[in-house]
């Protein structure tokens, strides 16, 4: 008994020892941590003391020469030009993160700034700080806000008044600074925790702050311990205190930015900065545990040496056990092996029966797709010519309108059955993707300009913005478009009048996001996920009126996936919807160099130009600009100047002019008038919406050439299409010489292009009869591949278009007959008319030597414009030219 007691004394005093040591490193271990923490805050917040104070520095060095700018000037109006403009834009580009610099009278209204000319319409958004500085303050740091025009940043001003010669308070000069270039400092730091920055006003006022920045603008910590007390303490110090704004307890340095006033913290979470000393807490008492188990054990021994001998009697009698088992388990594998190979034949045979299904399916839909849009062919194409009265006025105009709903009616029913033979692929596992290089920006583009003319109908405002670094991506860009086009699509679809569809491509977290946000009718909450479910609609009063199968959202969500993507849904009822698309950040590409902007046209070469504007402070800026480059310009205030400019015997190559200028005649009636006056004249308008209330350039029917520029004009955008208009003239004077100088096998008589059709259908055939009509083609039509064989071999043509399943020879064959000719007719350009959907379909058409391929059913304008594209580009290369 007497041992037993001692030993139970040394085993008590054994884990005493244990137990104390383990708690003396504890909590040395606390200590230091918590010291290393305090330290490590308050070397941040003197790192981004320094990064805020140069950036401030920086940009009140900027606000000075700009001051001095404006004083030289005389004043912020006589600055209002693009000389001003251009050193604006100069001293912009010395400072650190700014978005622009503005200048703004002494009532507040923008009159410059260096991100666009002429400049954005804007007051000065702080009311109280133009006070302060009308009241001679002499630098003024306001509060983060979002950027003008934009839905996605916040940037913070820093001011300074603008006084003149006498010393009178004439106005203010404003930089625009992100905030994510403070925010995002610690980027560059390489701390291994994610820190608390902020910059403060004197008052307390947020000027910016991660995490939670855009939730945090505007709102105040003066409530808080750091303006409550420890400001009064001392001007710089450490503190452990819970945030008013988030409520996340951190350890936090502040520091107080000399010369500006404003306040600067750092801090990292309390659980984070001691997560560490958390896990060498655990390791401690771990370490003590098995010390203790191992003295346990110790002491376990002994009965252990006592139960060996009844332990192994009982492992003699599991080890009988174990033999019989294993032979009965010997004998049942041999039977399930047996029956696996029976299931792994029947499951073979299974499996080329799906297989073949598979490829059934595949040419069961390859002939439906055929079958139904060839009739659909002749629908639209027809319905398309009564409606725009090709061939006369039909006589009735309520005709023209019953041909008109025949057509888009009929282009709804092709978009049903290109839905519907996507998802019944995608079903059968046969919707696949060819990777390539994807330009976002091109397919953005590509996507708003197929259906403005829709969201115009509609009265929906159509906006997109692709960020440079996330634009190029490895996908297959056919299917990207695709998803833009159904998702943008459904956004006009479902938004009222007035309302607005905004397409952005950004990164968040190096993964590129695709985000299409309408302010349309919204969805219910318990409905947003069944809508991506096939053939799923909300029912509802105001869906009724909409049409649609219900295929768009799911099949655009299996096109991302396909990706790799993630597609996700938001939606308010009656405020609108967010679809988002993230892709793997392993699908983006580095993007490429960014082309030089184009050259204005030659000085040798001018366009002689009307320029057409109420406002003339917008008028001789644009005037001076467009001389700059070397055009000839003519001015007029209003339309019934420009139509006695019209009347006259001045050349003109343009008329520029601006679509509301009240009052009197707007821009499109200007339009029409010069139209009717001076045929063939290009017209480029200018607005601040594209599908202003005055009407759309689609209003003025076929035949015109008007487009569309935003105001506030775009550099790059102003020069793309006066180049493109320059082309145009080009092309129209070029020279006869040019054609005589070409090699003999590449010339044909002169006269308008020759194109032979190749088409079995006598209905399509009479189509494109009345297609071509007024061309300014002329056309020899075929009935089968034979034919067209026999035709390239007797006739000089510059185009064939091809139908691809004809009786007899089809088209496939007859374009490898053709490619097996001699120079040039060998080379003739092909292209293939198709009803085919599949990629597959038209990969047999490359295969097959063909050059392209148009779609059936036909629409007039895209099919003249694909004809005319690829008979200027076989121009240029025959010629050398770019």
């Amino acid at each position: 008994m007497g041992r037993f007691v001692r030993g139970a004394l040394v085993v008590v005093v054994v884990l005493a020892a244990l137990a104390g040591n383990a708690g003396h490193r504890i909590h040395h271990d606390y200590q230091d941590t918590r010291q290393r923490r305090f330290a490590l805050v308050r070397d941040m917040a003197r790192l981004v003391d320094d990064h805020v104070h140069r950036t401030v520095h920086t940009a009140e060095i900027a606000l000075d020469q700009t001051a001095a700018m404006v004083v030289d000037g005389g004043g912020p109006q006589k600055a209002r030009d693009l000389k001003h403009w251009s050193r604006l834009r100069e001293y912009a580009a010395q400072i650190e993160g700014a978005e622009a610099i503005w200048i703004y009278d002494a009532d507040g209204r923008a009159v410059l700034d260096s991100a666009s000319f002429p400049n954005r319409i804007a007051s000065f958004a702080d009311p109280a700080g133009l006070e302060a500085l009308r009241g001679g303050t002499r630098l003024h740091v306001g509060a983060a806000s979002p950027v003008r025009g934009a839905s996605q940043s916040l940037v913070f001003p820093v001011s300074r008044p603008l006084h003149d010669d006498e010393g009178r308070f004439v106005g203010v000069a404003s930089v625009s600074i992100r905030v994510d270039h403070l925010t995002d400092f610690y980027n560059l730091l390489g701390f291994e925790f994610d820190p608390l920055i902020g910059v403060f006003r004197s008052t307390g006022e947020v000027v910016a702050r991660r995490p939670a920045t855009e939730a945090s603008a505007g709102r105040s910590l003066a409530a808080g311990p750091l303006f409550q007390a420890k400001l009064r303490e001392a001007p710089e110090g450490q503190y452990l205190s819970t945030s008013v704004l988030d409520g996340v307890e951190r350890i936090s340095a502040y520091r107080t930015v000399q010369d500006y006033g404003l306040v600067v913290t750092t801090g990292i979470g309390w659980d984070e900065a001691m997560a560490q000393w958390r896990t060498r807490t655990l390791h401690t008492v771990l370490e003590s545990l098995v010390g203790l188990l191992a003295i346990l054990a110790a002491l376990a021994w002994g009965l252990r040496y006592i139960d060996r001998e009844r332990r192994a009697q009982l492992a003699l009698a599991e080890a009988r056990n174990t033999v019989e088992r294993t032979s009965a388990e010997r004998d049942e594998s041999a039977r399930l092996a047996t029956a696996l190979d029976h299931a792994r034949d029947m499951a073979e045979t299974a499996r080329q029966a799906a297989e073949a299904a598979n490829h059934a399916k595949g040419e069961f839909l390859a002939g439906l797709s055929h079958e139904l849009r060839t009739p659909l062919n002749a629908v639209i194409g027809f319905a398309d010519l009564i409606a725009r009265e090709a061939e006369g006025p039909v006589g009735t105009p309520s005709y023209r309108q019953y041909a008109a709903n025949v057509r888009d009616s009929g282009q709804h029913v092709l978009e049903l059955i290109n839905e519907i033979l996507d998802h019944a692929r995608a079903e059968a596992g046969a919707l696949t993707i060819e990777e390539g290089r994807c330009d976002l920006e091109a397919a953005a583009d590509f996507a708003v300009r197929m259906l403005t003319p829709r969201a115009e109908r509609a009265g929906v405002l159509l906006t997109a913005a692709v960020m440079p670094a996330a634009r190029m991506l490895r996908g297959d860009d056919r299917r990207i478009r695709q998803i833009l086009l159904n998702l943008i699509g459904n956004g006009v679809k479902y938004t009222p009048s007035g309302g607005s569809v905004t397409l952005s491509v950004l990164l968040e977290e190096g993964v590129p996001v695709i985000r299409v946000t309408d302010t349309g009718l919204g969805i219910p909450a318990g409905d947003v996920d069944r809508v991506l479910e096939p053939f799923a609609r909300v029912e509802s009063a105001a869906n009724r009126a909409v049409e649609g199968a219900g295929l768009g959202l799911p099949l655009t969500r299996r096109l991302v996936e396909l990706h790799g993507g993630v597609l996700t849904l938001r939606s308010t009822l009656g405020v609108g919807t967010t679809v988002t698309v993230r892709l793997p950040a392993g699908r983006l590409l580095p993007a490429e160099p960014a082309p030089a902007p184009p050259p204005p046209p030659a000085p040798t070469s001018p366009l002689s130009i009307l320029l057409v504007d109420d406002d003339p402070t917008v008028r001789d800026m644009l005037a001076g600009l467009l001389r700059g480059w070397g055009h000839r310009v003519i001015a007029a205030a209003n339309a019934n100047e420009a139509l006695v400019v019209l009347d006259g015997p001045e050349r003109l190559d343009l008329l520029l002019s601006d679509v509301v200028m009240p009052p009197g005649m707007d821009g499109m009636e200007l339009a029409r008038h010069a139209a009717r006056m001076r045929p063939g004249l290009p017209v480029l308008l200018a607005s601040g919406f594209a599908a202003h209330a005055a009407g759309t350039p689609a209003a003025l029917g076929p035949g015109f050439d008007v487009a569309m520029i935003a105001k506030p004009f775009s550099i790059d955008e102003l020069r793309r299409q006066l180049a493109r208009i320059a082309g145009r003239r080009g092309e129209k004077a070029a020279p006869a010489s040019q054609t005589a100088a070409l090699p003999s096998s590449s010339v044909r008589p002169p006269g308008p292009p020759r194109l032979l059709i190749a088409e079995d259908l006598a209905v399509n055939r009479e189509l494109l009869t009345a297609l071509f009509r007024d061309s300014g083609y002329s056309i020899d039509l075929v009935a089968d591949g034979a034919a067209a064989v026999k035709a390239v071999e007797a006739g000089d043509y510059d185009l064939v278009l091809m139908d691809v399943q004809m009786p007899g020879m089809d088209g496939l064959a007859a374009c490898r007959a053709i490619r097996a000719m001699p120079p040039p007719r060998g080379d003739l350009p092909i292209m293939a008319l198709t009803a085919a959907a599949s990629e597959a379909e038209r990969r047999e058409c490359r295969d097959a030597g063909m050059t392209g391929h148009i779609g059936k059913p036909y629409q007039r304008d895209i099919l003249l414009g694909q004809i005319a594209d690829l008979l200027a580009a076989i121009g240029r290369d025959r010629t050398g030219t770019d």
